[in-house]
């Protein structure tokens, strides 16, 4: 640090122009032409290794700017990678979306994921939408992958989704293949839960699970999940039937609201 300190110094024109001025009048002190040669040669010596010094200076100034500017472009580079990574993957998630809503006759409101709800005892989600947009409460909320939840608060310019990971959340649910119905709730599992299935009834790991459509609040068909497992015991009528759901919780952005006019007086599933 010293050292760069004094190359610094001695980098500054003024003081060259000093030192010239200065050598100079001790030159015309020198009346022996041996003894001037030989001083000219040593100041000249020295005059190159202060050359040298501040060529030196000047290189490795250069080359921590260069070097600076650097890392600066790279990080501009890094993060402009990384922005355009999120366009294309909320570009592929958006026309998903936009399959889901050719595929279907709904009416949809386009909403976004904001943040998650603090209220204590509620697993839901803040979407960017509210009143104003249309929303209201008791809608159907899907994603390309399958049914989310739904509306349990309004506000004018948000809303809050109650999801199907929730230990108050029930749906009504069938079976793909045999069309048996049931209740899908959340038991704090990693799965959900389709409760009522008979035990006479085939049921198989795969099949898909739907919603019934025999509610006011989610329409038929939309996809709840997959089994993935079922058991049975000699003392229960019905057998337990777990379900992956459809839908990642954990990464929700780009969601849809089943725009659908529902009953004030409807009670919630």
């Amino acid at each position: 640090m010293r050292f760069t300190r004094y190359l610094a110094f001695l980098n500054k024109p003024y003081l060259l122009l000093l030192g010239y001025i200065f050598l100079s009048v001790v030159l015309m002190n020198f009346s022996d032409t041996a003894s001037l040669q030989g001083v000219r040669w040593a100041l000249l010596q020295v005059l190159n290794v202060v050359d040298s010094f501040k060529t030196e200076f000047t290189y490795r100034k250069n080359l921590e700017a260069e070097n600076e500017r650097l890392k600066k472009e790279n990080f501009y580079l890094h993060i402009t990678n990384q922005r355009m990574r999120e366009m294309v993957l909320e570009n592929a998630r958006l026309r998903e979306l936009l399959n889901l809503k050719t595929e279907h006759s709904y009416d949809f409101i386009a909403a976004r994921v904001i943040a998650e709800s603090s209220e204590k005892g509620i697993n839901s989600r803040v979407l960017n939408v509210g009143e104003q947009g249309g929303v209201r409460e008791n809608m159907a909320v899907v994603n390309a992958e399958g049914l989310v939840g739904k509306i349990i608060g309004v506000s004018a310019h948000q809303s809050i989704v109650q999801v199907l990971t929730d230990l108050n959340c029930r749906v009504g649910a069938r079976l793909e293949k045999s069309r048996e119905k049931g209740i899908v709730g959340w038991g704090g599992d990693p799965w959900l839960d389709l409760e009522y299935i008979p035990k006479n009834i085939r049921v198989e790991p795969g099949e898909l699970v739907i919603t019934s459509g025999l509610s006011e609040i989610y329409p038929e068909g939309l996809k709840i999940g997959v089994v993935t497992d079922f058991s049975e015991t000699d003392y229960d009528m019905f057998m337990s039937v777990r379900v992956k759901p459809a839908v990642n919780f954990n990464a929700l952005e780009e969601v849809f609201v089943i725009k659908t006019e529902i009953p004030e007086n409807i009670a919630r599933e």
